[in-house]
């Protein structure tokens, strides 16, 4: 029976540092992206805030056949430009090109591994949620802005229902493969130990 294990000279082997440098690279390149992607919301919901506060859904629609169908695609059209989306989406990519860049420094370093890792976890899981809160949000504008627009025959119900499930996949596609290679990292960096399990041979000649 062996009741003992013997652990080798050799110690603990280092992990090649070039996982933790590779995601850096990776997380760094996603920063500058949150960072462009927050300047793009903070403008776009400012320009989009100023030109749906000059919009007179009656004024527009005055004219129009069935007025009450285009004073609600009008309105439509109005929430989304007094969503919060725009405000939200740009918060929540500063936030992220601030966390990338002390993630990224961390990882690069690979001087405090388990830090590094606990701040990329962080990274991912906001992006996760931001994600799936526009996402949610423009799908549910979507369905609305569908409902009011005339269908002419088209089975618009159908349109809709394929945008959700599409661009749903789309984020957890995004957001898995993230989740996926982290887990790599994690699994790449690992302390290992060799250690030395005696088989029964040769404990049988001691």
């Amino acid at each position: 029976m062996i009741d003992s294990i013997r652990v080798s000279e050799a110690g603990i082997q280092p992990a090649s540092p070039w996982w933790l440098k590779g995601g850096a690279i990776f997380i760094g390149v996603l920063g500058l992206a949150s960072l462009l992607n927050a300047l793009i919301l903070g403008v776009t919901g400012i320009v989009m805030g100023g030109v749906v506060a000059e919009i007179n859904p009656e004024e527009i629609c005055a004219e129009d056949d069935d007025r009450e169908a285009c004073e609600g695609l009008i309105e439509e059209l109005v929430s989304l430009g007094d969503s919060r989306v725009w405000d939200v989406g740009a918060a929540s990519s500063a936030l992220l090109f601030l966390l990338s860049i002390p993630t990224a420094l961390l990882m690069w370093s690979s001087d405090d591994r388990d830090t590094a890792l606990k701040l990329a976890w962080g990274w991912v899981g906001i992006h996760a949620i931001s994600q799936l809160y526009a996402t949610h949000v423009l799908v549910s504008w979507t369905s609305d802005f569908y409902t009011e627009m005339p269908s002419d025959g088209v089975d618009l119900g159908f349109i809709s229902l394929f945008n959700q499930v599409a661009s749903y996949a789309g984020v957890l596609m995004c957001e898995l493969t993230l989740v996926a290679g982290l887990v790599l990292i994690s699994y790449k960096t690992r302390p290992l130990t060799k250690i030395e399990v005696p088989s029964a041979f040769h404990l049988g000649e001691e």
